[in-house]
């Protein structure tokens, strides 16, 4: 199993350039690409996407780095239909954007009407959801991107944990619509991460791998409470052949001394490769 880690661990190295080259250095197969930040020049137009793409395509090419997933739009104002609006417009440039880069699949979260806290109208949430994904699939079937929703932490948010997100792709039914696993909010909840594994089954195409001891704090595995063994035999068990892909904060941080900054950063890789190794072993 390859593993690999978001960019946007090493924005403080800058340009994506030097941000794949330590990455690749550090023994990772594999990136997940940030397109979070919509007020990038990136986003103006399909040109300007396509001419960041390129780019970063040629950054992974150089390093022999295979851009696993790319993590599109986030966070999202959805509280008016104007916003809704240019959501869609800007998730549809996403699309484009894994598109040149060779990227297979785009990481979304569900729509927020409501903000970050409670929902009036539970299903008017979940409704909004399923529609954005539905008008996204003539441009992931255009391009040959699989969008994939990821559960999420909110414990005010019908649309949030894992068998709401399964309901979800499930309903767009769609070759082109997945599924991402985020460990650590799986164990917001502390829920089994084995247990998600299997209610995802085979609409689980991507990761997000980190830990936490109840709050999302994207913790080095193993320094939480969430069940490794869980997650990893069920993954064993569901055949998943993605990319262990590490989205941890936890363990280190640029303002770190050079040196304990480069032991952090190998630690995570080592992490991501034990639980590669697990997942791939279990039962052999």
């Amino acid at each position: 199993m390859k593993i690999g880690i978001n960019n946007g661990s090493f924005d403080y190295l800058g340009a994506e350039e030097a941000q794949y080259a330590r990455i690749a250095a550090l023994g990772y197969d594999a990136v997940d690409h940030s397109l979070s930040d919509t007020g990038a020049p990136c986003y103006q137009s399909d040109d300007a996407m396509k001419e960041y793409g390129l780019r970063v395509r040629r950054a992974a090419e150089e390093t022999g780095l295979e851009i696993c997933q790319v993590h599109g739009p986030w966070p999202t104002d959805d509280k008016t239909a104007e916003n809704r609006a240019q959501t869609l417009i800007h998730m549809r440039r996403a699309v484009y954007g894994c598109h040149v880069m060779g990227a297979p699949y785009l990481i979304i979260h569900p729509q927020m009407p409501y903000g970050w806290g409670a929902e009036e109208d539970p299903e008017f949430a979940y409704r909004l959801t399923v529609d954005l994904m539905k008008a996204l699939m003539p441009d992931c079937e255009k391009y040959g991107v699989v969008l994939c929703l990821e559960n999420m932490p909110m414990k005010a948010h019908r649309i949030s944990t894992m068998d709401r997100i399964a309901e979800a792709v499930r309903e767009v039914n769609s070759p082109y619509c997945a599924i991402c696993m985020d460990t650590g909010h799986t164990n917001v909840y502390g829920r089994d991460p084995g247990e998600d594994v299997r209610i995802a089954g085979d609409l689980l195409k991507t990761l997000h791998v980190h830990d936490n001891t109840g709050h999302d704090h994207h913790m080095l595995p193993w320094l939480g409470s969430a069940d490794w063994d869980s997650f990893t035999a069920a993954l064993k068990e569901i055949g998943f052949n993605g990319v262990m892909s590490m989205e941890t904060a936890g363990v280190r941080n640029p303002k770190m001394p050079s040196a304990v900054l480069d032991q952090a950063e190998k630690l995570t890789a080592a992490a991501a490769r034990a639980l590669a190794d697990m997942a791939c072993s279990i039962g052999d």
